[in-house]
């Protein structure tokens, strides 16, 4: 019996040229015997020279037969002319070693606010945000979902509220550099902002798409604390490493993603002043602490910093207390705010009542193709600043043209709930012929404020088309009347949240 290296074993050359042997680079035994004849008589520069056994296999398909072909060219036996070093994964390992312990409820780390034992004991319906588990509602007996986040909705409107915000993304920026890294980093200008205010911001990828959204607070006169959605913390403190150790190397700047270091609260609705002035140890009258300021001190016996600002359009405080007192602090709000009618609320009763402000939620209203122009803020976009991330790819044709889809509000003809990712049907058929879309809802839900079904959507010319009737297709095939409207649902004037 004779070894076999090459086949068919014993056809003329001439039939042999395009034998293969490494599948994965393509090396063919003419490659082999070519690097013996210019000199690579050694194993590892014929390797390295042609490429054998250096795809994701390391050779097992491959190696034996190109060392006997090599072997063969020079003249010798195999030992002599030696073999390669054979790396990982040479021997097959099981998909089981790959992944490891992330499998089952342990194939991702769950992140948990300081607060969340005391939401389980209390009944809470947990979702997933992100990495988070955040409660959804609180159902008490007998209740549906729907129905305790209706309650939750409307007794933070007439009464208080509290919501645990610890999710939120909190990243700081310190440096002598951070005002001009964030004036590349946010749409609008952020190294003007006075030290003990807030501002509104928003951030754009390289192409122009709105990637993210928060409140920027300034520290003091090189720290600023930025705000991001619960979700995008990471992702977003991983951008700006990425800028800086990539692009601004030499710009003096240093940022740390905090959030797990505080947990947050959210005190909402008209008798949120009065709940911090039962706990006592800071003036957070509207002179002392007015909308989009913050403040540092002691509250109820905790070092805390406060923030006035709101995402329901309620009278509403965000306080910030390390993570280790986040929970006695949630408790002690509760037993202050008992006469006062607190109660926790979840994310969708949050939905709800930032859909009824038509404030905007990244990956609610943006999906990677939407620019902050689709959804009426060009006030958030700096007309004086040279340059920023995302301004040039915004000058392209198609995120300039006037038929792009814009942000409105619907507001249902009968009253009822326009289904989730519903399309609004235009006239006509596209060419696969389906019924032609001019646009989609964005959210959608039952307001129990306003007693009827609303929405948020991006409709194209939507702003001028204001109290024109749509339809919107359903699941079932059927449609949904809804009139056209501006976003903002409740207290348009904003005076609630300015009390």
């Amino acid at each position: 019996m004779e070894p076999a290296w090459m086949m068919p074993q014993g056809a003329p050359v001439a039939l042999r040229s395009k034998m293969w042997l490494d599948y994965q680079n393509d090396v063919k035994v003419s490659d082999v015997q070519l690097a013996a004849r210019e000199g690579y008589q050694s194993v590892e520069h014929a390797k390295r020279y042609t490429t054998l056994g250096m795809a994701t296999d390391q050779g097992k398909l491959s190696n034996i037969n190109g060392l006997a072909i090599l072997s063969e060219s020079l003249g010798e036996a195999i030992p002599a002319v030696g073999t390669t070093t054979f790396r990982p994964p040479y021997t097959p390992v099981t998909l089981g070693a790959l992944a490891g312990e992330a499998r089952g409820e342990i194939f991702q780390p769950l992140r948990k606010t300081p607060m969340h034992h005391w939401h389980e004991a209390n009944g809470a319906y947990f979702e997933p945000v992100g990495l988070w588990r955040r409660p959804y509602c609180f159902p008490r007996a007998g209740e549906t979902h729907e129905q305790a986040v209706h309650r939750e909705v409307l007794n933070t409107r007439d009464r208080l509220g509290l919501l645990d915000a610890s999710t939120l993304g909190k990243i700081v920026v310190k440096g002598p550099d951070a005002g001009r890294f964030l004036d590349m980093l946010y749409t609008g200008v952020m190294s003007s902002l006075p030290v003990g205010k807030c501002r509104y911001g928003l951030m754009c990828n390289e192409q122009g798409f709105l990637s993210d959204d928060g409140v920027v607070a300034r520290i003091d006169e090189e720290t600023w604390l930025c705000h991001t959605t619960s979700g995008g913390a990471d992702r977003i403190h991983a951008w700006m490493e990425d800028w800086l150790q990539c692009e601004w190397w030499d710009w003096q700047v240093y940022t740390a993603n905090v959030t797990e270091q505080y947990a947050q609260i959210a005190v909402v609705g008209p008798n949120a002043r009065k709940l911090l002035q039962v706990l006592g140890g800071m003036d957070v009258s509207k002179e002392a602490l007015p909308f989009m300021q913050w403040a540092d001190g002691t509250l109820g016996g905790f070092a805390a910093r406060i923030y006035r600002i709101s995402f329901s359009g309620e009278l509403s405080y965000e306080i910030a207390v390390p993570a280790s007192h986040g929970a006695a602090f949630w408790e002690a709000c509760h037993e202050a705010g008992a006469a006062l009618g607190a109660m926790p609320y979840g994310t969708e009763a949050l939905h709800v009542m930032r859909a009824e402000k038509g404030f905007i939620m990244i990956g609610d209203e943006t999906d990677g193709t939407v620019i902050p122009q689709d959804l009426g803020l060009d006030w958030a976009i700096s007309k004086k600043k040279a340059d920023y991330l995302g301004k040039r790819g915004r000058a392209r044709t198609y995120l300039a043209s006037p038929d792009r889809w814009k942000l409105v509000g619907f507001e249902t003809v009968d009253g009822s709930v326009i289904p989730d990712g519903a399309y609004i049907l235009a006239e006509g058929t596209n060419a696969n012929g389906q019924r032609a879309v001019q646009g989609r809802v964005t959210s959608t839900y039952y307001s129990p404020t306003l007693k009827r079904g609303i929405a948020m959507g991006l409709l194209r010319h939507g702003p001028d088309r204001m109290g024109e009737v749509v339809e919107c297709n359903t699941v079932a095939g059927g449609v949904v009347r809804a009139q056209v409207s501006a976003p903002v649902f409740y207290d348009k004037d904003g005076e609630k949240q300015n009390v």
